[in-house]
């Protein structure tokens, strides 16, 4: 194989960092490259066997069955002492010749069983990483037509060994990016506060659903030339001083702030929060500061969940009809005659709730239940 195909292979090897799919099409082209016909991209665990993996060229049946059954019979993974197994494991290229007698394989069950069946007579282990108890390695297969891999396979492989490891590397830790960024995602969605991040001219880079909806409204904050504003010429100056501050060198102690933005149409104000956006690292290409803004909208209605309730504190439903009607603002008379209930059985409710909450008073258990649903929390940068 000439250095121009090495070299194209590498590249397509990196790009799959970035594109997990693409793993596929490289273990299929490696395992052409040294005459091999199905490759898997497997992590085990060393005191089960269990794991999980990407195939190539297998029948996707056989993940599966591995799974249920031959995990445990694959004795070109189970060890016997795990703990000296990792202690002595580096980052090599085997053959399952070095790991034992050809012959002592093919009398194994894992072998007859899994292996025969399909057409897998020799594998190339190329380990990639150890982390922890689980495993991971890319098996290239061989049918019995073949013979065992070569002196020069193993070489070509080795040669490509670093890259593997690089790449198999950069795939997990931008996995766990991804993870992390979708789960942050549905979290600010979620969120009853208003979110929205600025980049370094005041423009805004992203907001989540409660802060698109504030936006939309644009009777008290809104957008000029993509930029976050106040429909009020003051508001609109003090906000921008607040996102210029934010935005800034100054010390982190005297950079952003919080005002309250009104409007003719609303009754309460919406209170505004503006907080510089750290970050220990920066990327390759620096954006520059970042700002986030909090808005809180104090007139909208704060409910709690029911089931959220029940779950928390294994509330029954008439004791969680209660505490929604107190929660609301009632007295317990009040909510008596709100629940169509007698105030003597909402007071029995009541103890109840107080047992089960770990409360005393109504004043306590209403603090309770707003940090439950986040409506007494600042928003913090």
């Amino acid at each position: 194989m000439n250095e121009d195909s090495v070299g194209h292979f590498i590249d397509e090897l990196y790009d799959a960092s970035f594109e997990p799919g693409q793993w596929v099409p490289i273990m299929e082209r490696l395992a052409d490259m040294v005459g091999g016909t199905g490759a898997w991209l497997s992590q085990l665990n060393l005191l089960d066997g269990s794991g999980s993996g990407v195939i190539a060229r297998i029948d996707p049946a056989m993940p599966a069955v591995y799974a249920q059954y031959y995990a445990l019979k694959n004795p070109l993974s189970n060890v016997e002492d795990p703990e000296q197994y990792r202690r002595n494991w580096v980052t090599r290229i085997l053959t399952d010749e070095d790991w034992m007698p050809k012959e002592e394989l093919v009398r194994s069950e894992y072998y007859n069983d899994f292996l025969a069946p399909q057409d897998i007579h020799s594998t190339m282990m190329v380990r990639l990483s150890l982390d922890g108890y689980d495993v991971s390695a890319l098996n290239i297969n061989r049918p019995k037509t073949k013979p065992q891999y070569d002196q020069a396979e193993l070489a070509l492989v080795g040669k490509l060994h670093p890259h593997l490891i690089r790449a198999f590397g950069l795939t997990r830790k931008l996995a766990k990016v991804r993870q992390l960024n979708e789960g942050v995602a549905v979290a600010l969605d979620r969120s009853l506060h208003g979110v929205i991040l600025l980049d370094g001219t005041g423009r805004v880079r992203h907001a989540n659903r409660a802060g698109e909806d504030v936006l939309s409204r644009g009777d008290a904050l809104c957008l000029t030339h993509g930029r976050l504003s106040a429909a009020q010429p003051d508001a609109a100056r003090r906000l921008a001083a607040l996102v210029a501050s934010a935005l800034s060198n100054r010390p982190a102690g005297e950079r952003g702030g919080s005002m309250a933005v009104t409007s003719r149409h609303r009754r309460l104000p919406l209170s505004v929060t503006v907080s510089p956006v750290r970050s220990e690292r920066m990327d390759i290409f620096d954006s520059g500061p970042s700002a986030l803004v909090c808005v809180t909208d104090l007139e909208a209605r704060v409910s709690l969940p029911e089931q959220k309730l029940r779950e928390l504190f294994g509330l029954t439903p008439a004791e969680t009809r209660v505490t929604i009607a107190l929660f609301e603002g009632f007295s317990p008379q009040e909510a008596a005659e709100s629940l169509g209930v007698s105030f003597h059985t909402v007071r029995v409710h009541l103890g109840r709730v107080f047992e089960k909450t770990g409360t005393h008073r109504q004043t306590e258990l209403v603090r309770l239940m707003m940090r439950i649903v986040g409506s007494g929390q600042d928003c913090q940068d």
